[in-house]
């Protein structure tokens, strides 16, 4: 159990340092930055130590295709660019839509069935985010409003939506086309960070990053604990629990997330995260009661 809090101790805190980041830089730089140096590093593991599992076929260039686009380039993009105005506890609380959207997608396009627990399970999630979507930063208000949600809200929940199919396609090539999760992740980030760099210096141009020096050691500082601690860390979890259990524990992550947040940046948090958190719970514990009980095993690699 201390890995696991470790584990989503280290996930709560990329949100934080993402935050700090974008104080350096602009949110497609930061996505093409970050991505393509950790391409690079899954794809040179891969050909140096597991290059039994380094191959691609033409035929499923299509699924990669959704996942460099829907799955990173979309989803990192409309994140970065939410969490300039938005608290990261905000962000990464929302991202607790995650599994819900995920099985929704597996009901819909593989037929997979959902319990009547797991629909109420759902609903109660959905309600459990009303509290903290009611709350809206100056920042947020700044960057405009659609009803009772802020532009940078929409953004995260089509973030965590685009995310969310990232993973359903990620399921196929992975479990259907048996890739290697470190091959998918490594091209995968590989092209899409290529995409999103090529995309900043045509939008934005060439002078992002305003200080290098910390820009560097807190990118590499993200690179190294998402993209490799926690990758590995993950997959060695699944051999002790299921993966059922640790995506029911991440919920773990957006009250890491709130506490750096509070500490480092000097975020407020209001009553509103603590009900929307105590609600989303009940909501979770719900929806995976019944796969807990039954230890199903989901094979799930971690982007």
């Amino acid at each position: 159990m201390i890995l696991i809090t470790l584990l989503y101790a280290l996930f709560g805190g990329s949100f934080t340092m993402g935050k700090v980041l974008l104080s350096y830089t602009t949110p497609l730089f930061l996505t093409g930055s970050r991505f393509f140096i950790s391409g690079v590093i899954l794809l040179a593991y891969q050909y140096f130590y597991a290059h039994k599992q380094f191959r691609f076929k033409k035929k499923h260039l299509w699924l990669y295709a959704q996942i460099i686009f829907f799955g990173i380039y979309i989803t990192y993009i409309l994140r970065f660019w939410a969490l300039q105005d938005m608290p990261s506890a905000k962000t990464c609380f929302l991202y607790n839509l995650s599994p819900f959207l995920s099985s929704l997608y597996s009901y819909i396009f593989f037929n997979e069935r959902m319990s009547g627990k797991q629909w109420l399970g759902l609903g109660i999630g959905c309600i459990g985010l009303l509290p903290i979507l009611l709350t809206t930063s100056p920042a947020e208000q700044l960057v405009g409003e659609v009803s009772f949600l802020s532009f940078a809200e929409i953004a995260v929940i089509l973030s965590v939506a685009t995310h969310s199919y990232g993973w359903i396609v990620m399921r196929k090539l992975v479990r259907d086309k048996s890739y290697a999760p470190a091959m998918v992740n490594g091209l995968s980030m590989t092209v899409a960070g290529f995409l999103a760099l090529i995309s900043s210096f045509l939008v934005e141009g060439f002078q992002l990053v305003s200080n290098p020096v910390p820009f560097a050691g807190g990118l590499a500082f993200v690179i190294i604990i998402s993209n490799i601690i926690c990758y590995n860390l993950y997959a060695h979890l699944l051999r002790t629990y299921t993966a059922t259990f640790l995506s029911f524990a991440g919920f773990l992550g957006p009250l890491f997330a709130a506490l750096y947040g509070w500490f480092f940046l000097g975020e407020v948090i209001t009553w509103h995260f603590y009900l929307s958190s105590v609600i989303v719970f009940m909501g979770l514990y719900l929806f995976y009661q019944d796969e807990l009980q039954n230890h199903k095993e989901r094979e799930e690699p971690s982007i």
